[in-house]
């Protein structure tokens, strides 16, 4: 019996020296998803970067006075402002009280995977915290190598571990290990656009409606989904698969949205959560603008529930990020592959209309195609005159964090 076998032909030359078209169709991946070796150099990558984040929380934990908001331990350094209500969603479910902020602001998926794990860990209570990041680690792995494997589609070996490298020291990557969604966000994306980039609709469709049930951010993932349907040309009659795949990823917000106006008689509990307990703002086209007139107007910044002059600081460097975040996304969409800016600048939609860029830091951490741009610097110094800077934010947002003052 004669065995035949087919292997698709990748072009291995850098993206930025292919034509758009050749970028486009280009769906080879010259690794198996679960090669040991790419595996092999990411958890090691993960693990000593976890380890330096655990040292770095231990240095900044108990050089100053100040109570953390974690526990005792060192897990305790994980745990902080929002990590309290998904471990609370996780042991108790979801509590309402009007007129104020609630845990109906954060989404299920992450509690869920949570409360899972409880289960299966020996002794673990309901909501605790080594729960919580088991399912963070296990997440973020995947996530990397997800990333890895999708920038081999289009770039050298060498450019897909440098924007690994500056995707983890980014300061606000610390949030990678913490018991906060980004880990989570940051699977779905890099997930729905490799199988998507590899024609697995229905893997880049079930990626999606994880990812929209994560955050309300995650139901954007439909306008890059979509535009590498038309970018493959995908779109067919008879190939019913890739818009099925984009009409299922809004499916985890709709489910939650179904959930809240079932126990709650109102989806719009969510939103009057989120303004008054998060400060998000009725979305609005002139809303941005409100976002940056206050920039020069509230003295106290938008952060206006602390009574630090730290916030004004988190204000500059979060509207900053949003501006050159968008930038990466133009420059993206125009020369590397336009589902990729696509991603980046949709993603950026939501908090820009919130009329906040309150936390800015931490939702574009999760942008992993931006730092495609970094990874692709050839010149050591310039390298070098980014690293050392990202190391000390990185240092200085987990020095806040653990001492329980506003990180992002």
């Amino acid at each position: 019996m004669r065995v035949t076998s087919q292997v698709e032909a990748v072009d291995t030359r850098p993206a930025g020296q292919r034509g758009w078209l050749s970028r486009v169709w280009s769906t080879g991946s010259a690794v198996p998803l679960l090669s040991w070796r790419p595996l092999a150099m990411v958890l090691g990558l993960l693990t000593v970067w976890r380890l330096a984040i655990l040292v770095a929380s231990y240095a900044a934990g108990g050089a100053t006075n100040f109570a953390r908001c974690g526990i005792p331990g060192p897990m305790g350094y994980s745990v902080c402002w929002d990590s309290w209500h998904y471990l609370g969603i996780a042991g108790n479910g979801y509590t309402f009280t009007p007129d104020s902020g609630s845990s109906i602001a954060f989404f299920p998926l992450f509690p869920l995977l949570i409360h899972v794990v409880d289960r299966l860990l020996p002794g673990a209570n309901l909501g605790d915290v080594r729960a919580a990041l088991v399912v963070v680690h296990l997440a973020l792995a995947a996530a990397l190598v997800y990333i890895y494997h999708l920038l081999r589609l289009d770039f050298s070996d060498r450019v897909a571990w440098r924007a690994l490298f500056f995707l983890l020291i980014f300061p606000s990557a610390f949030f990678f290990s913490t018991v906060y969604t980004e880990s989570l966000l940051l699977l779905g994306l890099a997930g729905t656009l490799y199988h998507a980039r590899r024609g697995q609709w229905l893997r880049a469709g079930l990626f999606g409606l994880l990812t929209s049930a994560t955050k309300l951010t995650g139901v954007m993932l439909v306008v890059p989904l979509a535009m590498e349907v038309l970018a493959q040309r995908a779109v067919s009659w008879r190939r019913p698969r890739p818009l099925l795949a984009v009409a299922i990823t809004p499916l985890g917000l709709l489910a939650y949205f179904g959930y809240l106006q079932a126990r709650f008689g109102d989806f719009r509990v969510y939103f009057e959560a989120q303004a008054l307990g998060w400060h998000r703002e009725t979305f609005s086209p002139g809303v941005f603008l409100l976002g940056i007139q206050r920039l020069f107007d509230d003295t106290r910044g938008l952060i206006y529930y602390s009574d630090t002059s730290v916030p004004s600081l988190f204000l500059l460097t979060d509207t900053a990020l949003l501006l050159a975040f968008i930038a990466a996304g133009v420059v993206l969409w125009l020369r590397v592959r336009p589902s990729y800016g696509a991603l980046v600048l949709s993603f950026l939609a939501l908090p820009a209309l919130s009329g906040s860029p309150q936390s800015i830091n931490r939702f574009v951490v999760i942008l992993f195609p931006a730092f495609i741009l970094l990874g692709k610097i050839e010149s050591e110094p310039a390298r070098n005159a980014l690293t050392i800077p990202a190391l000390l934010g990185q240092g200085l947002l987990i020095y806040f964090f653990v001492n329980g003052m506003w990180a992002g």
